[in-house]
């Protein structure tokens, strides 16, 4: 058996201060995660598409 030697453990997840946050959209009663350091659920978050590296296409005009 091959092994390695012990390295550091990984840094703990930061987690926001404030508890029993809601979702800021109206009429959204989702509690937030201590770990979500938005102000909105999944459900409400806006669309962020990765940005992959490589030729990217011109846009159709």
């Amino acid at each position: 058996m091959k092994g390695t030697r012990p390295g550091r453990m990984p840094r703990p997840s930061r987690a926001v201060d404030a508890s029993g946050r809601v979702c800021e959209v109206p009429d959204c009663d989702t509690r937030l995660s201590r770990y979500n350091a938005r102000s909105r659920c999944w459900q409400h978050t806006e669309i962020a598409f990765p940005s992959y590296r490589g030729r990217r296409l011109a846009p159709d005009a």
